[in-house]
């Protein structure tokens, strides 16, 4: 790894990208990566080096991890893949479920009734019609015509994702709320909070200790948390970086309070890279130590329709998204959606193989488990906005390092 560890030190040097922790590792431990770059702050007041137990926010990656809360319960019989989440979701519930259609000249919403109920799989694999609010055009809107304003991160998890759907569930594609929905599903099957819930069947089997969605309540992991960086230059209408070589600053600002009322199964975790390598690793080796063999083959397996496809491949062509739901990855690249984040459907030279799962989180965190070579790993930074091209462009000669190691 020298030579990687050469770049990402001349990057972070010349101003390029902000610290990072880096994990991976291959199937037997053979091969383990452990390292941390650069400052936790750039703020000269706390600028201590970066350590490799430091707590992130890691945003989207929550995402695998409550997926895999809901193969668990799955595997349990609390629920199936298949059927209409209102058993548990009444919020949900067919006859509330409207489609929004756009807006008339009065600028009222053209709102019809969908048909089809929402089902567990298309939560998890964004295509119920759930969508985030702020990332939707459509939906600020309709936020606006109640006098509301879209938020990702404030009040609760009904408040914030109980939208109109964009489409009719199952028929298309769109990143979306759907697994805060998850989160809220598996915390009343059990009658614990996320948290709680996660704590003991994902943390407590791994051995992790680090974990949690309220930053604001645990002093010991706050004191250890790493402060944003901001690119100067502003973000394109899809929320992405506008300058891809604006100057790094500190900033106090954060996509995500720190005093959340819910445990949002979405985006709210914080914990550190090492202890989320050991979730990755898991399910890499299918070690049942989370899932059973059988539902973990499951959880990589594509799970789209041609006309879900069709809408993922043009929205991840708009080139603002391309190092949001593509990163370091050639845009022809063939893809599917999982039941736990996105699957390569042909291989990476050098890199990952086809079959293997990845996502990332919006301050720019990215990993990926490859079942195949069995090899996993996570860049993590703390970095907005989402979509940086150079942290991303570091994060592929990580991963090229890992390979390269591996197969040494």
């Amino acid at each position: 790894m020298n030579l990687f560890n050469s770049k990402i030190e001349s990057a972070i040097s010349a101003g390029k990208v902000p610290g990072a922790v880096t994990v991976a590792s291959n199937a037997t431990k053979s091969f383990t990566h452990t390292s941390s770059y650069g400052l936790r702050s750039l703020d000269p007041a706390s600028s201590a080096p970066l350590k490799t137990d430091a707590i992130l926010a890691i945003a989207s990656c929550t995402k695998l991890l409550t997926s895999i809360s809901a193969l668990q319960c799955v595997e349990r019989g609390q629920f199936t893949l298949d059927e209409d989440v209102s058993r548990l979701l009444p919020e949900l519930k067919l006859e509330d479920l409207d489609i929004l259609q756009g807006f008339d000249a009065e600028e009222k919403p053209k709102l019809v009734k969908a048909t089809k109920n929402i089902t567990l799989r298309m939560l998890l694999t964004h295509t119920s019609g759930l969508a985030y609010d702020v990332f939707t055009p459509d939906l600020i809107r309709w936020r606006a015509t109640r006098g509301e304003v879209a938020t990702l991160d404030k009040g609760t998890v009904i408040s914030r994702c109980k939208t109109p759907l964009t489409f009719e569930p199952g028929t298309s594609w769109a990143y979306s709320t759907g697994l805060d929905w998850a989160g809220l599903m598996i915390s009343r099957a059990n009658n614990m909070t996320l948290q709680e819930y996660m704590n003991k069947y994902i943390c407590t089997p791994l051995g992790i200790t680090d974990f949690t969605f309220h930053i604001d309540q645990n002093p010991a992991l706050l004191s250890r948390l790493v402060d944003m960086t901001f690119r100067v230059g502003g973000m394109t209408p899809f929320g992405t970086t506008a300058n891809t070589t604006g100057a790094l600053v500190h900033t106090a600002d954060s996509f995500w309070s720190q005093e959340q009322i819910d445990d949002a199964g979405g985006a709210g975790v914080y914990m550190s890279m090492p202890s989320y390598q050991k979730v990755l690793h898991s399910i890499t080796i299918s070690d049942e130590k989370l899932l059973s063999k059988a539902m973990n083959v499951k959880m990589f397996e594509g799970q789209l329709t041609e006309p879900q496809l069709a809408t993922l491949n043009y929205i991840r062509q708009i080139p603002e998204m391309r190092y949001v739901m593509t990163p370091s990855i050639p845009a022809d690249t063939k893809l599917d959606y999982g039941l736990g984040g996105m699957i390569l459907l042909e291989g990476l030279e050098g890199r990952r193989r086809k079959g293997s799962m990845y996502w990332g989180g919006l301050p720019n965190l990215a990993w990926w488990a490859d079942r195949e070579a069995g090899v996993s790993g996570i860049y993590g930074s703390q970095l907005i906005p989402t979509g940086d091209k150079q942290t991303l462009e570091i994060f592929e000669e990580f991963e090229k390092a890992v390979y390269a190691e591996v197969a040494a």
